[in-house]
């Protein structure tokens, strides 16, 4: 958001604050961040889980190009931000997602069972 609407790096529809970008962040991202975390193979091998990560990733940055497209398909804008920088922080912003996620998932465990 800061990237966003501070620094103009990059954009939704215009560079001003409106619905449209407000929907795009509350209705589509949390969901691909829900589906990553529901399909996220927890109990297999950690080249498996590389894997995952690289191949939501790489969703990510097609699902970002076809939004670059021209206006009547696209609706994003990049200022100074460029597809590298999506490519190098998409991973890391879905381990830290999976963090998150483990870390709530220990505290929900201490609240129902206190004594463990």
């Amino acid at each position: 958001m800061v990237i966003e609407f501070k620094y103009f790096g990059y954009w939704y529809f215009t560079k001003k604050i409106e619905w449209g970008s407000y929907l795009i962040h509350t209705v589509l991202l949390p969901p691909v961040n829900m589906m990553f975390l529901n399909w996220y193979p927890f109990n297999k091998k950690i080249g498996i889980k590389i894997f995952y990560i690289l191949f939501w990733s790489l969703g990510c940055l097609l699902y970002e190009l076809i939004t670059l497209l021209p206006e009547p398909i696209g609706y994003f804008h990049y200022g100074w931000w460029n597809i590298w920088n999506s490519a190098i922080e998409n991973p890391f912003l879905f381990v830290i997602l999976l963090f998150y996620y483990k870390w709530i998932c220990k505290i929900e465990a201490k609240i129902k069972n206190p004594n463990v």
